[in-house]
């Protein structure tokens, strides 16, 4: 939180912190169809998940049915 109040021009503790708990679903309506999965989120507008190869590049070299769920990569698969 300390790197979004020095950054954001109009930071608001209490806008962006409600925002931040409204976003990730671990508070109010946490049913609602706005959660947003970092798993479904991304394999929907990155399929080939361009932003974590690019941010992670530990990650770079798993197959595209991975790049969001490395856990469920075969061992073998994970070791090249």
């Amino acid at each position: 939180a300390a790197v979004f109040e020095e950054y954001l021009l109009d930071a608001d503790e209490a806008i962006n912190f409600g925002n931040w708990m409204w976003l990730s679903c671990s508070c109010f309506f946490y049913q609602y169809f706005r959660c947003y999965s970092p798993v479904a989120f991304p394999q929907k507008y990155d399929k080939q998940g361009a932003y974590v190869r690019h941010w992670l590049p530990q990650l770079a070299r798993l197959p595209a049915k991975y790049i969001y769920e490395p856990w469920k990569a075969p061992i073998a698969v994970r070791k090249e």
